[in-house]
């Protein structure tokens, strides 16, 4: 309908409408800094809050002009002949709005959940690609429903999308199983960056950095081992940081049963100890050190000797360290290695 034929009260309806409408504009203004300010308040300034407020603060202005739009469109009199169009309108630019503010918040909340399973120190190469992942599938989802608002039929598009979605899964297997697998590993918590490991019949090392396809290690000659996520993921693995950095160093020697065993038990025992007095590298106290005969054949004793090192990483220094010292220890007393 033309305006020049609207009546008087149709033209009262319509700058109603023009009132409200600028009126929700101001309240779009105002309204997302006062919810803002209040869940700052109630639940605190933190960089993934904040960063959440702030990428819902447009999307919730834009959904408050949208509904009061189509509220104040649906009330005019004279659009009633298009009142089933308006509403399949409303409700697709609702469905655009809120996928839009959806797809928004995947940033700030997968860095969340990141920070939460790996040091803050990572670098995570692994997010960005998650991060469009996810926004993509977000943005095909409310396409789809949009088109089913507009009474569109999306069944042939579902199926295209079907097959073209199985062909490229498939040609993308190892990569995608990959990806998949650095996911897991962080949402696990099983490895963090910065922890060392051992993979068993694999390297071992510090773990650098948890990619998008493989983890890189450092190996004790302090070259970088890569190792696909999905290997990874399956493997048996002894992580010597996850609970406390203190590990145990076990050295066996043997000696002939000719000696005087027990004074080469005291002479041990009183060389670790002084070694874990005297060396920072080693957990101090007489819990942290052991002796014991394992057994005897061909006339020689079996001995397993035990000393607690700070951490996994001086295990070999500390080894090296506890067979010199051993060895000169039995030799100023005698005793001979077998």
């Amino acid at each position: 309908m033309s305006a020049l034929q609207l009546t008087s009260d149709q033209w009262t309806e319509t700058l109603i409408a023009i009132a409200i409408l600028g009126i929700a504009i101001l309240v779009a203004l105002v309204v997302p800094r006062l919810i803002a300010a209040l869940l700052r308040r109630c639940i605190g300034t933190s960089g993934a809050t904040d960063l959440a407020v702030r990428t819902l603060h447009g999307p919730l202005g834009v959904l408050i002009v949208v509904q009061t739009f189509f509220v104040v469109l649906r009330r005019l009199s004279y659009l009633h002949n298009g009142w089933h169009m308006v509403d399949r309108a409303w409700i697709a630019f609702t469905i655009i709005v809120v996928v839009y503010g959806l797809q928004r918040l995947i940033v700030p909340l997968t860095q969340w959940y990141a920070n939460r399973s790996v040091a803050t120190r990572a670098k995570l190469h692994s997010l960005p690609p998650l991060q469009r992942a996810l926004r993509g599938v977000i943005w095909v989802a409310g396409f789809l429903m949009v088109l089913a608002t507009l009474g569109i039929e999306i069944s042939p598009l579902l199926a295209g999308l079907g097959l073209g979605g199985l062909a490229v899964a498939l040609a993308l297997q190892p990569m995608l199983a990959n990806i998949f697998a650095s996911s897991f590993l962080l949402s696990d918590q099983s490895i963090r960056i910065g922890d060392a490991i051992q993979v068993q019949g694999g390297p071992s090392g510090t773990i650098e950095d948890i990619g998008w396809r493989a983890t890189r290690i450092r190996s004790a000659d302090n070259n970088i081992v890569l190792v696909p996520n999905s290997v990874l993921a399956q493997a048996t693995m002894t992580n010597f940081d996850s609970t406390t950095p203190e590990t145990d160093v076990l050295l066996v020697l043997h000696v002939s049963t000719a000696e005087d065993l027990v004074a080469v038990q005291d002479a041990c025992l009183d060389e670790m100890s002084r070694m874990c007095d005297e060396e920072s590298e080693l957990v101090a106290g007489g819990g942290s050190i052991a002796f014991r005969y394992q057994g005897v054949e061909a006339g020689k004793a079996e001995i397993q000797l035990r000393v607690r090192a700070t951490s996994w990483r001086d295990a070999a220094d500390v080894r090296h360290r506890m067979i010199l010292r051993i060895h000169s220890r039995l030799l100023s007393e005698g005793v001979t290695l077998a």
